[in-house]
């Protein structure tokens, strides 16, 4: 007895889907396949909907750019919500600190090597952040903020080349997070963020 495919069911039916090379997503880009109202990112081949963005949200995004521009040498640029590029994925963290100026990216996307600080504000996306872990890690970069909302603290992870990734620090509410960007030490009291 066969079943009817179920239009509506949120999990994707049991038949061979397709996952997509960055060049590919580029190239459904480019023709108009996927448009600047699709709120999409690839994730290792999957293109993935982004989540609703509340207010909250954007107000912590907005936080978090503020203090790090005032913060940053030269020789470090702040991203928001702006494409990363790797060999499988495409992601849009919430905020990315990266090495170079905004010139150096206007024709290619920067990579997780590049990276100094990748970002996510976790709200409704917890479980998609945790999943970026391993390919911000595989990708190259030096470290990566999940700002969880709802639990009010940060989990850092702290990636070395070559080494599995540990378990995240837990930085609560009322504590600081430190961070060296070049020469610079930059210490975010949570306690703005979470207030």
């Amino acid at each position: 007895m066969t079943t009817a495919l179920e239009l509506n069911s949120p999990f994707p039916p049991p038949l061979p889907l397709h996952r997509f090379t960055v060049e590919q997503y580029h190239r459904l880009a480019e023709t108009g396949v996927l448009t600047a109202d699709d709120r999409v990112e690839l994730l290792e081949g999957w293109i993935v909907e982004k989540m609703i963005q509340r207010p909250l949200h954007g107000f912590v995004v907005g936080l978090l750019t503020e203090f790090f521009q005032t913060k940053l040498l030269p020789g470090y640029i702040v991203r928001c919500q702006l494409p990363i590029t790797t060999e499988h994925s495409e992601p849009e963290p919430d905020m990315a600190i990266v090495h170079g100026t905004h010139a150096d990216y206007r024709q290619s996307h920067p990579s997780g090597q590049q990276c100094r600080l990748i970002i996510e504000v976790a709200d409704t996306s917890l479980d998609k952040d945790h999943l970026k872990a391993a390919i911000y890690h595989a990708a190259g970069a030096q470290e990566y903020w999940i700002v969880d909302l709802n639990a009010k603290c940060l989990e850092r992870y702290q990636f070395e080349p070559g080494s599995p990734i540990r378990q995240p620090e837990l930085i609560q509410a009322h504590e600081h997070c430190s961070l060296r960007i070049g020469s610079e030490e930059c210490s975010l009291q949570l306690k703005q963020v979470f207030a």
